[in-house]
Parts: structure tokens; sequence; C-alpha cells
């Protein structure tokens, strides 16, 4: 699980949702706000009801998506605020798959390094 320092914090939010920019794959979405500074970057992880109906499967795609960001962690560049969406339920996907898409996304939106 990604460490509670590299998470996104709540008052970030609203500035993610109105200035941030879209990056799409055919699973997953984020939006990214680019702060220009030298911190490192700050993720968070959204699974809406819509799409996985219990807690605990929200919760299990949310640890998977988080798995793969810790793993890439000291490859991504500094100074961004990243939320990523998830568009279906991709419980059910090896976790493979799963990380192939989300490294190409991050590619993507030029924040892999």
């Amino acid at each position: 699980m990604l460490p509670t320092k590299s998470r996104v914090r709540k008052e970030s939010f609203g500035k993610i949702m109105k200035e941030g920019v879209f990056v799409h794959s055919p699973n997953f979405y984020l939006r990214l706000v680019d702060r220009k500074d030298k911190l490192p970057s700050f993720f968070s992880f959204v699974v809406p009801n819509k799409i996985k109906k219990t807690s605990v499967g929200r919760h299990l795609i949310k640890r998977r998506m988080s798995a793969v960001v810790e793993k890439l962690l000291i490859t991504l560049k500094p100074g961004f605020l990243v939320i990523f969406f998830a568009k279906k339920d991709v419980s059910a996907f090896p976790f493979d798959d799963t990380e192939k898409e989300i490294i190409e996304l991050l590619k993507k939106a030029k924040i892999l390094g």
C-alpha cells in the first residue's frame, strides 16, 4: 500500500478536479496537475460505487493500483498531483494486465521517467 506521505491531501482534490489534465486508457483514467516543484509526486485512487458495490471490492482495486504505483515510485517524476479513477471492474483481471495498463497510462501522461 502506498504510504500516507505519498497520497494526495483532501484539500488538493478540488484543484486537481478543476485544473487537472485528463489521460485515458481502456480501464482507467487519471487527472494530474504539475506543481512545478521538486517535491515527490502525490497519488490518490478512486473507485466509484457504480463500478463495484462492496467496499471490499473497491479496496481490492485501489490496493492493486496502489501496488503498481508503489513499485514505480522511484522512477516517477517529482512535482505532480495525480488521481487515478477506475472506469471498469478490474478485480477479475490478472494483476499483470492491470500493471501494464497503468504503466502505459503513466507513460502517456509523461510522468514515468
